[in-house]
């Protein structure tokens, strides 16, 4: 979420440096802050860390095309406000950049005043958030998923986006680090009941993907969940996460030790809770382990 008080941001993705400096101008006059990168692949890396609320992007770049380029940002941010620039004049361009995502498209070389008005387009299409919305105190997101962790990663992108784009790039990107290690570590060693022992032989034989299929099929696991629940407290400015698997626990107290006691790496759930727990200090378990709770200072 764009806070208050913060500058709505835009990617401009264009090998032209002359694009570059009239996108500068334009924005500047509309209070917008320009991120820009060279090329898809650069603005790729940039998307999860910037979360951008406009995308501008050539269509005719090299290696990922910009077609391809506004389909990876759609799976990574639906709030994303997406314009794409190229030469051609044809419907048929038009039409394509729509199917991908696009909500405009400018022909190059694109006149001063048009791109004045596109930009203008898309700040008026920029989601309102919590933030900007009067009266409202807390809320609250409950996500149920299920027990295949290549779905993970999405579904902490749609979580980000809907509660912590105020926070600093870095912080963000910690947290999107952490609830990814948490709620990966509650779908496999939580729900399915996996082994750190036995993750590890089937990662070295190529067979994980094959032991987590048989796990999901097994009638023990076939119906467990994990439940995600995020709330954004505007009043007192967190943000809290608690995660929760259908599993047996665990002895988390030897994982959350101090800065003094290294946590032995060895173990590979170890250095991940180490980690969670360094960055969000006040990360911590209920009893039996099934659940995981942290908060972060919102800015």
């Amino acid at each position: 979420m764009t806070g208050p008080t913060a500058s709505p941001t835009m990617l401009v993705v264009d090998p032209c440096a002359e694009t570059w400096a009239l996108v500068m101008e334009q924005a500047k006059l509309r209070g917008l802050s320009v991120i820009t990168a060279p090329d898809p692949h650069v603005a790729v890396a940039m998307i999860d860390m910037a979360v951008p609320d406009v995308l501008m992007t050539d269509l005719f770049l090299p290696d990922l095309g910009g077609l391809e380029l506004i389909r990876e940002i759609r799976k990574r941010s639906s709030r994303t406000v997406v314009m794409a620039t190229g030469e051609s004049a044809q419907a048929r361009t038009i039409l394509e950049v729509v199917r991908a995502g696009g909500s405009d498209y400018l022909q190059k070389p694109v006149p001063e005043e048009e791109l004045g008005l596109a930009l203008d387009r898309a700040l008026r299409q920029i989601p309102s958030t919590i933030e900007s919305v009067p009266g409202i105190e807390q809320l609250d997101y409950r996500l149920v998923l299920g027990t295949n962790p290549n779905h993970v990663e999405d579904c902490v992108t749609w979580l980000i986006e809907q509660t912590a784009l105020t926070l600093p790039d870095t912080q963000r990107l910690h947290l999107r680090t952490t609830l990814i290690e948490l709620i990966v570590n509650a779908v496999e060693h939580g729900s399915l009941e996996i082994l750190y022992q036995e993750k590890h032989e089937a990662l070295s034989t190529d067979q994980f993907e094959a032991l987590i299929a048989e796990r999901r099929r097994h009638p023990r696991f076939a119906k467990r969940r994990v439940v995600v629940q995020a709330s954004y407290d505007k009043a007192r400015r967190r943000l809290r996460y608690a995660i929760t698997d259908e599993g047996k626990g665990f002895a988390w107290n030897r994982f959350l030790t101090t800065a003094e006691q290294p946590c032995d790496s060895r173990d590979a759930n170890g250095r991940g809770v180490f980690l969670a727990k360094a960055l969000f200090p006040d990360l911590t378990y209920n009893e039996p382990g099934t659940e995981v709770t942290f908060s972060v200072p919102l800015p």
